[in-house]
């Protein structure tokens, strides 16, 4: 009887080992044979699975994203008040794990090729969207925090959430730059810290 094989988890499988070559090699310089290696498998049982690197990275990139985005749903569940929804944000966000340091290694690689040429345009669109919902969702908790009197009434909360989510790929890019000196969880502490104190006093 032939081995039934979940194709979801053996695609996703092959996504993690591909990343980290992808990661470790480089976009371009990585072959399908190099990701095939990596996963103990045969060239043609990747091209099963995934036609192009792209079509890998794309996946790799939902399920990173994705599992932040289960994490901090979970926590949210746990919590009311704007201003935490706020720090749960900024934590979840700043929580850089080996998988995420791969994935923003490889992004921005091909962001600096994308100035260069429009090839990954359509992968950067797909960072962007996910850019921009965070970038939405952080604006609707400050807007939470504006109807409770948290935050003054003029306070733009576009243009605040899209400066605090970009803020967090600054943070992240000083962090792999200087693992030794650069304490991630203290600057996150400090941050939030600096965050809350823009807002009034929650009752």
């Amino acid at each position: 009887m032939p081995r039934i094989v979940d194709r979801d988890k053996k695609r996703s499988e092959i996504a993690q080992k591909a990343i980290e070559v992808l990661a470790k090699r480089g976009f371009q310089a990585t072959t399908i044979q190099d990701i095939a290696d990596a996963a103990g498998l045969g060239k043609g049982t990747v091209y099963h699975y995934f036609k192009t690197k792209e079509e890998i990275l794309s996946v790799v990139s939902e399920e990173i994203f994705h599992e932040m985005e289960r994490s901090f749903g979970a926590a949210l569940l746990r919590i009311d008040k704007p201003m935490e929804k706020l720090s749960a944000l900024i934590e979840e966000a700043l929580h850089v794990t080996e998988d995420v340091e791969h994935l923003f290694i490889v992004y921005t690689e091909l962001w600096l090729m994308n100035i260069r040429e429009d090839k990954y345009n359509d992968y950067m669109s797909f960072i962007k969207n996910l850019h921009n919902d965070l970038k939405n969702l952080t604006a609707k908790m400050i807007d939470e925090g504006k109807k409770q009197g948290l935050w003054d009434k003029d306070t733009d909360s576009d243009a605040l959430a899209a400066y605090l989510v970009a803020s967090f790929d600054g943070v992240v890019v000083h962090y792999m730059m200087d693992k030794g000196n650069f304490d991630i969880r203290r600057v996150t502490k400090e941050f939030i810290r600096f965050v809350l104190r823009q807002g009034k006093p929650e009752r």
